[in-house]
Parts: structure tokens; C-alpha cells; sequence
């Protein structure tokens, strides 16, 4: 297969699903992706516009008797859907009964300590439903958004992180307008950082930070700023 040039949406899973390979690693380890390959590093981030050579498939071939039933099992590949859940400070809701509705099916349980929920599921998700309960009769309701993501170096990349994270930029469009400044000001604002409104390296250290799962972000947090006591 000629090389392909990557549209929004698309990832390394996706491709490889699509294209017959036993793997996103295929693509990755291809020799005409050498000199990108330490930017495939996650197999839901693809920048748009990038020209990645696809493998072809490998043909396999299994002698068999003439005549004969034999049965073949097909590996359906799936994907991973890792979510942290966290209360507004940053804290995991440990403990919570959760229920998650996904491909057509529920999923119900408890969170654990670190407030992780993973579950897999085929590539081709791209919504679900999640609900945690807070009380024994009060419960929070998230719409989810399963898929790709744009890598932290694109602006669509920052934005989708932010929203993630509850700082709402509107769509990830790319477009650094007033809602993706005020929410980088308040992201900033709450990491203790100079507040621009601007993107820049310490906003991406910390972005990526925050976004994995198992982060705790209590710790993560600007200390609140002391009083002076009058005499």
C-alpha cells in the first residue's frame, strides 16, 4: 500500500483494523515509518496530515484435509477505554457505584481505589454513557466521546485535553478563540502558573500530566495562597 496521508479522526488502531494487520505496532515498526516513529506513540494520537506508510496484510496459509469441516478462530480487535473519574477537586471517586452503557452494552460495578474504570471495547466506538453514583439517590451523568485524539503539539490537541478536564473550550477546532483562552487562564490559574492565556511548554508538561488516569491531580494543584496575620 502506497503511503497515506492521515485525516482528522483517524488513528493507529483504526488503520490497522481497517488494512487486515494484527496490530497498530505493524504500522509503527514499518522501516518507511522510521523517521516518525517516535511520534506513533499511542495508538489513539495521529496528527492530521501526516504521510504514514500502511503495511500490506500477510497472508496466512493453514494445510487442511480436502473435505473436511475445520473451524478458524477470528480475533475481533478491540480497543481499550480507560477513564478516571475524579470529583471537582481532583479526587477519585472510590468506592461509587458506576454504570456504563457502550457498544450496545452495560456495563455496571464499583470503582476502585484510584477511581479507574477500564473496559474494552471494538474500535469503532466513538460514544457512550457513563453514570456514577454519588448517593445511594444522586448520581452524575457524563456523555462520552470514544476515539482519536490530536497530539498535545496541535491547538485541537490542547482544547480536547482541556475539555476533558473540565475546562471548557468549546469544539477542538484548532482555532484558539475566547473560550480556549479563558480556559487556559483558569487551567493556569489552578496549577499556579502565570496567567497568559497562551499556550506554552509548562502548559503542556502539565497538560499531559493531568491526563493520565492514574495522576493524582489533588497534588498536582497551586497551594492556596497564605493570609498574613495582622498583629
Amino acid at each position: 500500500m502506497p503511503f497515506h496521508p492521515v485525516v482528522q479522526g483517524e488513528t493507529l488502531l483504526g488503520l490497522a483494523s481497517t488494512n487486515g494487520l494484527d496490530s497498530w505496532e505493524d504500522i509503527v515498526n514499518a522501516p518507511e515509518n522510521a523517521s516518525i516513529k517516535d511520534t506513533l506513540t499511542d495508538p489513539g494520537i495521529l496528527k492530521p496530515g501526516l504521510s504514514l506508510f500502511i503495511p500490506n496484510k500477510t497472508l496466512k496459509q493453514q494445510p487442511s484435509a480436502i473435505d473436511a469441516t475445520h473451524p478458524f478462530s477470528i480475533k475481533r480487535p478491540t480497543a481499550w477505554l480507560r477513564l478516571a473519574i475524579k470529583d471537582a477537586d481532583g479526587a477519585a471517586l472510590a468506592g461509587k457505584k458506576f454504570e456504563l452503557l457502550v457498544a450496545g452494552k452495560t456495563i455496571a460495578g464499583t470503582l476502585g481505589a484510584d477511581g479507574v474504570l477500564e473496559q474494552t471495547v471494538p474500535i469503532s466506538t466513538t460514544g457512550g454513557t457513563l453514570k456514577v453514583w454519588l448517593t445511594d439517590t444522586t448520581f452524575e451523568n457524563w456523555q462520552l466521546k470514544i476515539g482519536w485524539m490530536d497530539p498535545i503539539s496541535e491547538v485541537s490537541g490542547v482544547q480536547a485535553r482541556l475539555n476533558n478536564l473540565g475546562f471548557d473550550c468549546g469544539e477542538p477546532d484548532g482555532v484558539l478563540d475566547d473560550d480556549t483562552a479563558a480556559a487556559i487562564k483558569a487551567f493556569q490559574a489552578r496549577i499556579g502558573a502565570d496567567v497568559t492565556g497562551t499556550i506554552d511548554d509548562t502548559l503542556r508538561q502539565k497538560l499531559t500530566s493531568y491526563y493520565d488516569p492514574a495522576a493524582d491531580e489533588t497534588t498536582q494543584d497551586a497551594p492556596p495562597e497564605e493570609e498574613e496575620a495582622s498583629a
